[in-house]
């Protein structure tokens, strides 16, 4: 009777409790979640820290199996520890009101030696933990067909609420994304509209993805700091004319490639399977990088060539430990450093 008479006399303090009951009860969904995906300029990010580098032993490397770097609230960079493969490649997971995208998946498939659905889990539900939302859905896309980028898939088969992207004439289909023309279509993630760009080549399934949120464009195995082995000249050389033309209509900050193969002595790479790799060319590559590789591969002109620039190199017809000539086939003893050919 007591508390009866308490909600009687103060009428405020059973609406109060009303509210909280409903507030409790209704806990936003990621649908009902705003956020800004579309500011006049790029959102910040921090890209100021290193990435694991492996080691000399790689039984006794001791280093995390994936690194995350948190370039901002919505955006996360990742790689596989060198140690675990001496690909170590990257991968990244972007999120929108509705929905993640992980880009590719790693090189490894056991999950014991690399926990890549752990790790993007954990993810997930910091993610939603800070946003105040539950069950995002993840689409999984691998940007080509190297095992570098796609052994890691079927770690996420099976896991709820999660679309692995299969293709259809170059590019990924799906309820969430839009053809929006033959060479391109967009991944609504809620808000966050990614472009993905049919780039093959260098893989027979190459794609690359533009993030405007950022101005980042993810490019996959079709430009990054490293062997560029280019498989279908024809194809690489259009995959490119498409980039330049889009670049043309939209900023790009950065291009973000799948792996790093360049050491940071120019024009010098690490030896293939080389799992120590202590001192890396940064990942990022300016914009401008599409229009030399582009110049490179019209100076190729599908003869079985080498071109070794300071960032990349480029190789046509030829296997990724092949050299022809010219560095880094014969590096002057000055350049000479254990571990970098």
């Amino acid at each position: 009777m007591q508390s009866e008479r308490s909600l009687k006399t103060v009428p405020g303090k059973l609406v109060w409790i009303s509210l909280l009951v409903l507030a409790l009860g209704t806990a936003p969904s990621a649908a009902a979640l705003e956020i800004d995906f579309d500011p006049a300029e790029a959102a910040p990010g921090n890209m100021r820290f290193a990435w694991i580098h492996g080691s000399i032993s790689a039984k006794h490397n001791t280093d995390v199996r994936v690194q995350v770097h948190r370039y901002n609230g919505h955006s996360f960079f990742l790689r596989q520890n060198p140690a675990v493969h001496w690909e170590a490649p990257f991968m990244y997971l972007l999120f929108g009101s509705e929905r993640a995208l992980l880009i590719d998946t790693g090189a490894t498939e056991e999950a014991e030696y690399f926990p890549i659905r752990q790790t993007v889990d954990r993810l997930i539900e910091h993610w939603e933990q800070a946003n105040g939302v539950s069950d995002i859905e993840l689409l999984v896309l691998t940007s080509g067909d190297a095992p570098a980028q796609v052994a890691g898939m079927d770690q996420f088969r099976g896991r709820a609420a999660t679309e692995l992207l299969e293709l259809e004439d170059g590019l990924p289909k799906s309820r969430s994304i839009r053809r929006s023309g033959e060479d391109s279509a967009t991944i609504d993630l809620g808000g966050r509209r990614l472009t993905v760009l049919s780039t093959p080549g260098v893989s027979a399934t190459g794609l690359s993805v533009y993030d405007p949120y950022t101005d980042f464009l993810f490019s996959g195995t079709v430009l990054l700091p490293g062997r560029i082995v280019i498989r279908d000249f024809d194809s690489y050389k259009a995959s490119l004319e498409r980039l330049l033309a889009f670049a043309d209509s939209q900023p790009i900050k950065w291009v973000m490639g799948a792996h790093i193969d360049m050491s940071a002595t120019p024009g010098i790479d690490y030896r293939l399977r080389s799992n120590f790799r202590p001192h890396e060319r940064a990942l990022q590559l300016p914009a401008t990088s599409l229009q030399r590789c582009y110049d490179v591969v019209n100076l190729i002109n599908n003869t079985r060539r080498v071109e070794i620039l300071g960032d990349f190199i480029v190789m046509n017809g030829m296997g990724r430990g092949e050299r022809l000539y010219g560095y880094p086939g014969y590096t002057p003893e000055f350049l000479e450093q254990r571990f970098l050919r």
